[in-house]
């Protein structure tokens, strides 16, 4: 399945995983069950992409079923990522730290209304889609490998 969620992201990017692709053939299945919440997902992405100025951005993992989201070693018992509403990206043409500070001063600026949640985690960016009003939860920096996590924003 080569579904479109939106103009740059694709259901088949959206819940494929390069290290574990016997993995992959059961997650697409049971990603079926969040189809609404993976094209929430991708809309907010889209957004995401043209604050970083329109640069291509890596999906490294989006939605997870629990066989995956074990196999990736997340200890997290609620992940959004097994409801499709988290996705872990890796942005171009710039750093981590640069597109962290982009997305705070976006969602200052009122541009991220369906953002619910940033995390910093060392090489990537954890990002979680809001599924109601008043769910924003805020920027999160974790400096000891990922183990706590301080609010920066």
């Amino acid at each position: 399945m080569t579904e479109s969620y939106s103009k740059y992201f694709t259901f088949k990017e959206l819940t494929g995983s390069e290290n574990h692709p016997h993995l992959v053939a059961q997650n697409r299945l049971d990603a079926k069950s969040f189809t609404l919440a993976g094209k929430r997902l991708s809309k907010l992405l889209e957004s995401i992409r043209h604050i970083l100025g329109d640069k291509p951005i890596t999906v490294t993992s989006g939605f997870r079923n629990s066989k995956l989201n074990q196999a990736v070693g997340s200890k997290s018992a609620n992940s959004k990522h097994t409801v499709f509403e988290a996705v872990d990206i890796v942005p171009s043409g710039m750093s981590i730290q640069e597109a962290f500070d982009k997305l705070i001063k976006a969602r200052e600026d009122g541009l991220l209304p369906d953002l619910r949640k940033v995390l910093q985690e060392g090489s990537w960016l954890h990002i979680e889609v809001s599924m109601s009003i008043d769910d924003y939860r805020g920027f999160f920096v974790s400096n000891d490998g990922n183990k706590t996590f301080e609010k920066v924003a």
